[in-house]
């Protein structure tokens, strides 16, 4: 029976051991989210944590809203309204960055400290959004950065004029 019960917690463990999503913020780090998405609206939304069967997209964030947090009343969570530009290819190594397939849907997004991916100015990178905005955690981090995809690849389809005059401005030159 009790090989039994460890093989039961076990299997579960490792159905739903995926690192928790981080979107309880305080007012001020809210407000910080909120102010670099206004300037930086080019974001991914990646679970570099969760493995090959997930889905990744570039994001074009059109507005923000500052919400209570689902579930930490005492604390708050960033929720956008964004388009999907492109839709990444997933590999045992991360992002396929040169290969990517065309999306076009409006979604509704939370931020994720550690699964919104956001342009880092000083390597030109997307990396999990808890690096250009403080915001403490022990939790596990898995790939750390990826690189935005370049409109002028032949694997690329990114159509959006924004992002394409944003990669020339703040990444290809």
């Amino acid at each position: 029976m009790r090989f039994l019960l460890l093989t039961f917690l076990a299997v579960f463990t490792s159905i739903v051991a995926k690192a928790d999503a981080w979107d309880n913020l305080t007012h001020d780090q809210a407000v910080k989210v909120v102010h670099f998405l206004e300037k930086n609206p080019f974001i991914i939304d990646y679970c570099d944590c969760c493995g090959v069967g997930e889905s990744a997209f570039l994001l074009k964030v059109k507005s923000t809203e500052i919400t209570e947090c689902v579930w930490d009343k005492k604390l708050f969570s960033v929720k956008v309204k964004a388009k999907r530009l492109t839709k990444f290819k997933i590999t045992k190594q991360g992002i396929d960055d040169y290969h990517t397939e065309f999306a076009d849907a409006e979604v509704e997004y939370t931020i994720f400290m550690n699964y919104t991916f956001v342009y880092d100015h000083h390597m030109k990178w997307a990396v999990p959004f808890h690096k250009v905005v403080d915001y403490p955690n022990n939790g596990p981090i898995c790939f750390g950065a990826t690189i935005y995809p370049n409109p002028k690849d032949d694997g690329v389809m990114i159509e959006d004029l924004d992002y394409i005059a944003w990669y020339e401005k703040h990444i290809a030159k």
